[in-house]
């Protein structure tokens, strides 16, 4: 058994038993983690690492974007849609170009976005404790 099969069978555990709050902060970590770590293969002229890295943090964006709920906040959801389709541009620029400069609002913005989302969870859940 190798560390990285275990290490991903944890994953997947955690996964099943996380809320959507959880799965939504992990969705944004994960996102960040790929873009900074193609940003890092990009600089070490590692082509193949870069894309695959790429690749997962524009799928990650594809699943934040399929999750919106546009009947339940039409304007949020059309802003998020947005920032996440912005993103998927520029982090395929940064994909074909090899300009890390690509990468950088979208780790910034996306950290940014996922404070907020973290923010309004423990709001509501001290809400709901109160």
């Amino acid at each position: 058994m190798s560390h990285t099969s275990a290490a991903q069978r944890y994953r997947a555990v955690q996964l099943e038993s996380a809320t959507p709050q959880e799965i939504l902060l992990a969705l944004y970590d994960g996102c960040i983690r790929f873009c900074k770590a193609a940003k890092i293969q990009i600089e070490d002229g590692d082509i193949a690492g870069k894309g695959v890295s790429i690749s997962k943090a524009v799928a990650i964006l594809g699943e934040l974007r399929s999750t919106l709920d546009h009947e339940r906040a039409p304007e949020l959801c059309e802003r998020l849609e947005q920032l996440y389709v912005f993103f998927q541009e520029q982090l395929s620029l940064a994909n074909v170009e090899l300009d890390t400069s690509r990468i950088d609002p979208v780790v910034r913005l996306m950290g940014e976005l996922r404070e907020a989302w973290a923010e309004a969870i423990r709001q509501v859940e001290e809400e709901q404790a109160a």
